[in-house]
């Protein structure tokens, strides 16, 4: 039994990591695609499906962020990063951004195998407290971000409602379908757009890494905002790394490694959420549910050791990975390479969700361009999944014209 789980380990790696470098193809898409036709794996064991799950959706955490910090491409999980990633990006340090969100990756990994026997006491006493009142929970989380924004408080509150009107007609036509579209659209081709426009040079990128920060702080804000945005639909890791940043007072480069903490930590807590409340908060977790129902103690076990294991052969991949493509920046034409990512975007939404969803990106691009020009964070755009979910525990769903 042990070579078959280590063959799926790895093949979860492998496929996570091709997820993670491909904008446009999401884990779900894996997932969807297996418990269609999981007949042809039985003979593997349940078990070994779920070390598969488990491992790529791991693994996707590490190398997401290397197309959205090098490329401008994000998925949804790494859309927080384009701003101060590609900044490090154009100073020449765009392999130190990657490896920060390494270190926070593996640190809150630490954390959260460390902190078990508590979180597994703890959380659902946690969920029980707040499932009640969620959607007063996120209207603080609001209005915490917006007591924050300084000089731009209007503009961030308008950028905030347009993105939440916009989610609740998108994700009311189709949630499953738009929501691609939709984000790559605000977050992945506005900034590829501004990026292609400004004519953007690339310097050499030095592979010299300077982790004079508070790494421990960094890994310890990605862990809390993980568990945050595990407990809370709704809450991303964009909404849960600013108020991480915020509170910590974090500098840019503790910023990225939260980031990298909240990616890893949240992946985690969206399994121990299955096991502990029977919410699904992840694609893998569903995924999961779909092939065993509920999970026992035995099984979140094995949880654990895979998520070990794949942290550590995703982090020395994503640093190889994004050290080899570092090295030939300075040579590329990144307008070019620019255009032909957004077309390969375009490409993709065009497949998947059609002219409907061709439609929705550019709606979202729109806002994105807007939100860009207002200079304003682009956390606030996730009002578009904000405002929904706001409405739908509030109990006001049935009495708008949805």
């Amino acid at each position: 039994m042990f070579p078959v789980l280590l063959l799926c380990l790895l093949s979860g790696v492998l496929v996570g990591i091709a997820t993670g470098l491909i904008p446009g193809f999401h884990p779900n898409t894996v997932f969807t695609l297996v418990a269609m036709s999981v007949f042809l794996f039985q003979g593997l064991g349940n078990e070994a499906l779920l070390v598969f799950a488990v491992s790529l959706a791991v693994a996707n955490t590490f190398v997401d962020f290397i197309p959205s910090i090098l490329f401008g491409a994000p998925e949804e999980d790494s859309i927080l990063s384009i701003l101060p990633g590609h900044r490090m990006l154009l100073n020449g340090r765009g392999y130190e951004a990657v490896f920060l969100t390494v270190v926070g990756g593996l640190g809150s990994m630490v954390l959260v195998v460390t902190g078990l026997p508590f979180l597994f006491f703890i959380l659902p006493i946690v969920y029980g407290a707040i499932r009640p009142i969620i959607h007063i929970v996120l209207i603080a989380v609001i209005i915490w971000m917006l007591l924050f924004e300084k000089g731009k408080r209007k503009k961030a509150l308008l950028v905030l409602v347009m993105s939440g009107l916009f989610g609740i007609i998108a994700l009311n036509t189709n949630s499953q379908t738009l929501l691609f579209p939709s984000l790559t659209g605000m977050f992945g081709m506005s900034a590829l757009v501004v990026s292609m426009y400004s004519r953007v040079n690339i310097p050499k990128q030095t592979h010299n890494v300077n982790i004079k920060c508070d790494w421990f702080k960094g890994s310890v804000a990605g862990w809390l905002a993980g568990v945050f945005s595990a407990l809370l639909p709704g809450i991303g890791s964009s909404q849960a790394g600013v108020i991480a940043s915020q509170i910590l007072r974090a500098d840019i480069k503790e910023f990225m490694i939260a980031l990298g903490g909240i990616n890893t930590s949240n992946i985690f807590f969206t399994f121990m959420c299955l096991y502990l409340i029977g919410k699904t908060r992840s694609g893998a977790a569903w995924f999961i549910s779909q092939v065993f129902g509920e999970i026992s103690m035995r099984l979140m076990f094995l949880v654990i050791i895979s998520s070990i294991a794949a942290s550590l052969l995703s982090a020395a991949a994503t640093l190889y990975i994004a050290k080899r493509i570092s090295i030939r920046m300075a040579n590329i034409n990144y307008s070019r390479l620019t255009f032909m990512v957004m077309i390969f975007l375009v490409l993709t939404i065009t497949l998947q969700t059609g002219i409907v969803g061709l439609i929705t990106m550019i709606c979202g691009l729109s806002i994105g361009l807007v939100t860009i020009s207002f200079g304003v964070r682009r956390a606030y755009m996730m009002g578009f999944l904000l405002i929904p979910t706001i409405v739908y525990f509030s109990g006001l769903s049935g009495y708008m014209f949805i």
